[in-house]
């Protein structure tokens, strides 16, 4: 996919968003989380190697720590989207 149709897609998905009932909203906010904590262990990993290969590449220590994923943070995520 081109960034163009990224784009397209994006705007595309705006316009449903915006006019999607709040009940359809609520539940795809819910899937949403179900699906962040069914995959908790998987996205935590990935994001561990991630901020590892960020060290390597020498980003700066600020930039890692807005990136990090740490458990205290991932219990609090899913439950902002099921709210």
């Amino acid at each position: 996919m081109s960034l163009q149709q990224m784009g397209r897609a994006a705007k595309d998905a705006a316009y449903a968003l915006a006019t999607a009932p709040t009940a359809q909203k609520n539940k795809a906010l819910a899937v949403i989380a179900d699906e962040l904590e069914a995959n908790a262990a998987t996205i935590l990993a990935a994001n561990a190697k991630d901020i590892d290969a960020g060290r390597a590449a020498g980003l700066p220590d600020a930039m890692l720590d807005r990136l990090l994923l740490n458990e205290s943070l991932w219990r609090v995520l899913p439950l902002t989207f099921a709210m």
